[in-house]
């Protein structure tokens, strides 16, 4: 490609998402949403899988959402489904075609390669470099290259749809455990190394009663067996069973605190300003969110157990007079 185009010129673009994790997809939804201010006519399509792919579906900026084999890109491998969608995808001839993502390997190359032909625009193929910011925030990343697109100033609030019948259910569910205000506590990241233990989780509880506030601990499905059983002696702990993704925002927006290891939950509360305490270490703390009510903690990068406790408990007390 050897001139960049401006979104106000296209009528199509297919935007591919190499990471199919769920806050990867919220740091980018803002995209979508500036893509359409700066060119209503647009038509977007969004290439995902995993939990990306549910969320874009809900996203109301985006007019199709094309789901890609998990198993292949997941395992960094060319498959025939993957050929094929790279093929199909290729004959709808986008205006555009355009990876944001930061992933280099084999399969995504040639399959960006096949599906984008000479429209493809990514960090190998564009005329003005470097593209985008590549070695800052993700969401500093994708607004650079809106810039370049010929998108100004763009708004950088998340997009965290909430459908109505998510939001009947939370409020049914917090009504029959009689919870108004509470401090939502999620212990589970997507890594072992971002999972507390069980008795991290009910020391940090126990630092957080001062408070004064009960907990509800979201539970995917696979995970509601296991943290039902190490918060069955807590009387004040309330896990809840996770089964769409707006539930768990809906809980999120309704939380007075959140606590969260290194996981989409900490970009849910960034996007609803939500103050938090939040866990990280020092090869994943670029992606921290840019959220002024949060204290962000440093924990070892091979464990998250392993943290400052007496930074923890300073945090606690700085949230006395804020929630």
């Amino acid at each position: 490609m050897n001139t960049l185009p401006r979104i106000q010129d296209l009528r199509s673009i297919l935007v591919l998402r190499g990471d199919g994790s769920l806050a990867d997809a919220i740091l980018s939804s803002c995209c979508y949403r500036e893509l359409k201010k700066a060119n209503p006519k647009i038509k977007i399509t969004v290439a995902s899988f995993g939990p990306a792919y549910e969320l874009f579906k809900s996203n109301s900026y985006v007019d199709c959402v094309v789901k890609l084999p998990f198993a292949a890109l997941a395992k960094e491998k060319v498959t025939f489904q993957l050929l094929r969608k790279a093929l199909k995808l290729r004959l709808k001839k986008f205006d555009l075609v355009l990876d944001s993502s930061n992933k280099d390997f084999f399969a995504w190359r040639l399959f960006k390669k096949i599906a984008g032909a000479n429209r493809l625009l990514d960090a190998s193929t564009s005329p003005q470099q470097p593209f985008g910011a590549p070695d800052q925030h993700n969401s500093v990343h994708e607004q650079a290259i809106l810039k370049q697109l010929g998108v100004e100033n763009p708004d950088k609030s998340y997009d965290l749809p909430v459908s109505s019948g998510s939001r009947q259910r939370v409020e049914n569910w917090l009504e029959k455990h009689s919870l108004q205000k509470y401090i939502l506590f999620n212990p589970f990241g997507s890594a072992k190394e971002r999972r507390f233990r069980a008795d991290t989780m009910r020391e940090l509880c126990v630092s957080f009663r001062r408070l004064g506030l009960p907990f509800v601990v979201p539970a995917k499905v696979q995970d509601l067996a296991e943290l039902t059983q190490i918060f069955k002696e807590e009387k004040d702990v309330f896990v809840g069973d996770i089964v769409e993704f707006s539930e768990l925002f809906e809980l999120v927006r309704r939380s007075s605190l959140v606590i969260s290891t290194d996981s989409s939950v900490v970009h849910i509360a960034s996007g609803f300003e939500k103050p938090g305490v939040f866990f990280y270490h020092q090869s994943t703390v670029f992606t921290a969110p840019e959220n002024p009510k949060a204290v962000v903690l440093m924990s070892k990068p091979e464990d998250i157990n392993f943290f400052d406790w007496w930074k923890l408990n300073n945090s606690v007390d700085s949230f006395q007079e804020k929630i």
